[in-house]
């Protein structure tokens, strides 16, 4: 069971939602790609979401690994890139977020 602000949740309902929050990061990718004009706003909308999770989720209030994707996501929002360096960004974040389900939400067997 994970702590979060609301009381105790399923390990196994954090790896489902962690593999959803992987599906929204690949996402930016075929934005950025298409040069949609939605790419920002989807970015600071994942962005909220993410920053709710922090605050959410107990353990990754002090996870610098998820700090680190908050990062990423701000830097996407404010500065321009090529598609290149969004797809080198997009799958570092992907990592990170895979590490964090497995560091603190997959079950060991």
């Amino acid at each position: 069971m994970i702590e979060v602000k609301y009381g105790l949740l399923p390990n196994e309902s954090f790896c489902r939602y962690f593999d959803f929050l992987i599906d929204k990061t690949y996402k930016i990718l075929p934005l950025k790609e298409e040069n949609s004009s939605t790419l920002k706003s989807y970015l600071e909308s994942y962005q909220r979401e993410l920053i709710g999770n922090k605050e959410l989720i107990n353990l990754l209030k002090n996870e610098p690994q998820f700090i680190s994707v908050l990062n990423t996501m701000q830097y996407l929002i404010d500065e321009e890139y090529s598609t290149s360096v969004c797809r080198k960004e997009v799958f570092k974040c992907i990592r990170i977020l895979k590490d964090i389900n497995e560091k603190y939400f997959t079950e060991r067997k």
